[in-house]
């Protein structure tokens, strides 16, 4: 592995090239999530990468710091991809052919501008589910879905593509006054309190991108954040990799939302007398991580529509939509209902002195 340092603007800056520890190659070096390791496909060594499990940890950053401290390189020769139909930037291996976007498949992509200012991420999620994997995970999850036509069990994800994602994770530590109604017993008469709240919050995430259209990425994000390990180049070894297109200063602003919601949540947890009206909280020792976390994207078509498909590139975690028989739901909720009414009838046969007959009979009128 090279490594040349120089200093842009005071910031350090690394540019790093993998190559395969065993020949020196670094054309077709990728990583492979099955297993954890970088490979190498011209003399087959596979080297193995560090883990949570062997005590590696991710820092933490200084957040009112954070642009004098950070590092803008990405720690490879990469090159730097745009969509012109989604507008979606990803970066590739310098080598890496670059056929279709990611984000919606379109071929339309170009060589986009650099910008050297953009933060490189100091954690990473690392791919633990493969492509076959993921194949399997979009079948299960059509074969689980209700009301499905059988032609769509015969339909094949298309275009599957690994990318990282990014996301800022935030923590802090948080002073709040609030004022909430408040009821001793229930029989009480209700009151306004005003008292005060500190809770140390922890790994609040927030996604960092602007581009990725999908719908249901936000209840993809489900990532377990304690098996994130310190960024280097080698994780995203024939990976492609988006940009941030949220900043660091709009995301954490955002993440207040997230984080008052919480907050409400915990002090009702703690005493289910009070419901929370209004808060007000100070933020202290705010630390950051520019995160990479895994997803793949991908799509399948049905009588010429297409439907995008996203699975989460670590818990396996999958939503996406499926065309259904809107027909045959309806029969079998009407069914439904007809057995309902029968069961209920043939209840008053047996019973008819059942407040249940009586019900039914004013309802009747």
């Amino acid at each position: 592995m090279s490594q040349n340092f120089q200093v842009i603007d005071g910031v350090n800056v690394t540019s790093t090239e993998v190559k395969c520890p065993g020949c020196g190659t670094s054309i077709g070096v990728k990583f492979n999530p099955a297993t954890g390791t970088l490979e190498c496909p011209f003399c087959g060594l596979s080297s193995r990468l560090p883990t949570p499990q062997d005590g590696v940890v991710t820092a933490e950053l200084d957040f009112n710091s954070a642009y004098q401290r950070a590092n803008v390189n990405w720690g490879k020769i990469k090159k730097l991809i745009e969509c012109s139909n989604c507008g979606g930037q990803s970066l590739y291996d310098a080598e890496q052919i670059t056929g279709a976007c990611p984000f919606c498949g379109s071929t339309s992509v170009a060589p986009a501008a650099e910008n050297e200012q953009i933060m490189a991420p100091n954690a990473v999620i690392p791919f633990t589910v493969t492509k076959e994997m993921a194949h399997k995970i979009f079948m299960d999850y059509i074969k689980k879905s209700m009301a499905v036509p059988k032609k769509v069990f015969d339909c094949k994800l298309d275009n599957l593509t690994g990318v990282y994602l990014p996301f800022w994770t935030f923590d802090a530590l948080t002073a709040s006054r609030y004022s909430a109604f408040f009821r001793k017993h229930p029989n009480a008469e209700l009151e306004m309190i005003e008292l005060e709240w500190y809770e140390n919050v922890d790994d609040i995430v927030e996604c960092a991108s602007a581009k990725v259209r999908n719908p249901y990425i936000p209840k993809l994000q489900n990532y377990d954040i304690t098996k994130a390990v310190p960024y280097s180049p080698e994780y995203l070894a024939g990976i492609p990799a988006e940009r941030y297109t949220l900043g660091l200063n709009y995301c954490w602003e955002h993440s207040k939302q997230q984080i008052t919601r919480k907050l409400k949540k915990d002090i009702h947890l703690a005493d289910k007398r009070q419901t929370v009206d209004r808060i007000n909280t100070y933020y202290y020792n705010v630390k950051f991580r520019c995160l990479l976390a895994p997803m793949y994207f991908g799509s399948y078509t049905y009588r010429k529509k297409t439907y995008q498909v996203a699975i989460n590139g670590q818990t396996g975690k999958t939503l996406f939509s499926v065309p259904r028989y809107f027909a045959q739901m309806i029969t079998v909720a009407v069914i439904g209902a007809l057995l309902t009414l029968a069961a209920s009838i043939l209840f008053m046969d047996f019973f008819p002195d059942s407040p249940v007959f009586w019900i039914f009979r004013f309802l009747s009128e």
